[in-house]
């Protein structure tokens, strides 16, 4: 009878241990717990493509943006490896060189004015001329993306860059009379260089009024936009 005493005391324990974990800081990371920044190309804030958002500031612009991001992938990386001979011994694996994944996709709750869409549009545009079909420079059509993982505070715990950014590909949308309690979303598909971690480490410190303040509109943003679609299907 001492046996299973002592089984169900260690798995007691095991659970309080996971639990622990779990409620504090170090917890597990959820996927909706995430942040996206877009930094679209510097030319894309000027000129005709100025108030693709009815004339709001380009930064209020790219925020609505970002808090629109529904759905995000984190990009993998793969390290190309090939077998290299050798005399005494099986052969061995070596890496020679590193990829990354083709394409991330996103998809973006859409305004009434499909703004989300125009903006995407208007960034491809930096790539080519609709009118003579040119291309356009390639330092003139890529961004950078920054994509973090929050913990339970709503705190950054893991970020990534994504350099030489690009909309590639703003996929279809459907529309449909059944979907009445349903938000209509964008999707885009993003190519990218190379992706580089970044160190939370490094932030900037800031005042414990301003983190606070920052966290509590950042939170209450995101969970609105996040929890629209839910409020539709009970209307």
């Amino acid at each position: 009878m001492a046996i299973p005493n002592f089984l169900e005391g260690a798995a007691f324990g095991v659970l309080n241990d996971i639990l622990a974990g779990y409620r504090d800081n170090n917890g597990f990371a959820q996927p909706n717990k995430y942040e996206v920044l877009i930094f679209p190309p510097a030319k894309l804030g000027g000129g005709q493509n100025q108030n693709v958002f009815g004339g709001m500031e380009r930064q209020s612009d790219l925020r609505k943006i970002s808090l629109r991001a529904q759905n995000v992938t984190l990009p993998g990386r793969n390290l190309s490896t090939t077998q290299e001979s050798n005399i005494y011994g099986p052969d061995r694996e070596i890496v020679e060189g590193v990829t990354y994944a083709d394409d991330i996709s996103m998809s973006f709750q859409a305004s009434s004015g499909l703004d989300e869409r125009l903006f995407f549009e208007n960034w491809q545009r930096q790539a080519f001329n609709e009118k003579t079909w040119n291309i356009g420079y390639y330092n003139d059509y890529i961004g950078h993306v920054e994509m973090y993982v929050l913990d339970k505070q709503e705190q950054r715990r893991y970020g990534i860059k994504l350099w030489e950014v690009f909309p590639k590909t703003i996929g279809a949308s459907e529309l449909s009379y059944d979907a009445n309690d349903q938000l209509m979303l964008t999707p885009v598909s993003f190519t990218f260089r190379y992706w580089t971690s970044l160190d939370q480490s490094q932030n900037p410190k800031i005042g414990i009024f301003d983190r606070v303040f920052d966290t509590v509109v950042n939170v209450a943003e995101r969970n609105i936009s996040r929890n629209i679609p839910k409020v539709l299907s009970r209307l």
